[in-house]
C-alpha cells in the first residue's frame, strides 16, 4: 500500500468514526517512519475536514460527526502515547472560546471546541455566561491569536458586541470570530467580528481562511 493510499484510508477511518482502524493506521504510519505531524496534517485533519463537509451538507449528522472527532483524538493519542502535550503545544494557534455573558447554552460551543482541537488548535475554553473582561484577560494572559464567541440568544447580542468592542482595544487585537443561532454574516460584520461560522463544522474552515488573509 502506497503512502497516499494509507493516508486516504486513514482519512476514511476518521469519517467512519472507526477509532480502532484510525489507531491501527496511525501506528502503521509511525512504524513506517512518518512524523506524527505529517500523519495529523495529511491523514487525521483531512478526514476531519471531509466529515465536516459531509455534516455541512446534511449527509451525516451530529452523532456521526462526534464519532469522527473521537477517532481523531484516539489517533492523536496513538501518535503521542506518552502525553498529548508532546504535540509542540507552544507552536499551536491558541483560541479563547466561550459563550457570552447572559447565555448558558454550551452544546454548540462544545462542538466547536472538539472540531478545533481535532484540527490541532489549542483551545482555552472559558465555558458559558462569560463576562467581557474575562475574555480579554484570557486572550492577554494566553497570548491567544483568536477569540471565538458564541450565543444562542438574541438578548445577549449586546453582550457579544461589548466583548468585541473591548477586544478591539487590546494592544494586540486577536482575530474575532462569532457564531450562534441569532447570527448571520451581516450581523457578525455589524458586531465588528472578523469572521462568522454558520455552524460548528465550519469553524476550522473559517479560521483557516482568516489566518491566511
Amino acid at each position: 500500500m502506497s503512502e497516499r493510499d494509507i493516508l486516504k484510508e486513514l482519512a476514511g477511518k476518521v469519517v467512519e468514526g472507526d477509532e480502532e482502524g484510525t489507531v491501527t493506521l496511525c501506528k502503521k504510519a509511525l512504524e513506517s517512519g512518518w512524523s506524527p505531524q505529517r500523519v495529523i496534517r495529511e491523514g487525521l485533519n483531512q478526514g476531519m475536514r471531509e466529515a465536516g463537509a459531509l455534516f455541512d451538507r446534511s449527509e451525516i449528522f451530529l452523532p456521526e460527526l462526534l464519532l469522527a472527532v473521537e477517532s481523531v483524538k484516539a489517533g492523536i493519542a496513538a501518535l503521542f502515547p506518552t502525553s498529548s502535550s508532546d504535540m509542540e503545544t507552544s507552536e499551536k494557534t491558541k483560541v479563547v472560546l466561550g459563550v457570552v455573558e447572559g447565555d448558558v447554552h454550551e452544546i454548540g460551543k462544545n462542538l466547536v471546541k472538539a472540531m478545533l482541537e481535532a484540527e490541532g488548535y489549542q483551545v482555552i475554553d472559558l465555558g458559558f455566561d462569560v463576562p467581557p473582561r474575562n475574555f480579554l484577560e484570557a486572550v492577554s494572559s494566553n497570548h491567544a491569536e483568536v477569540l471565538a464567541l458564541s450565543t444562542m440568544m438574541t438578548t445577549t447580542l449586546d453582550s457579544m458586541r461589548r466583548t468585541v468592542e473591548m477586544a478591539r482595544s487590546l494592544d494586540t487585537v486577536p482575530l474575532i470570530v462569532v457564531g450562534g443561532a441569532p447570527l448571520n454574516q451581516d450581523i457578525a460584520k455589524d458586531l465588528g467580528a472578523d469572521g462568522y461560522g454558520e455552524n460548528a463544522a465550519r469553524a476550522p474552515e473559517v479560521l483557516r481562511r482568516l489566518m491566511i488573509e
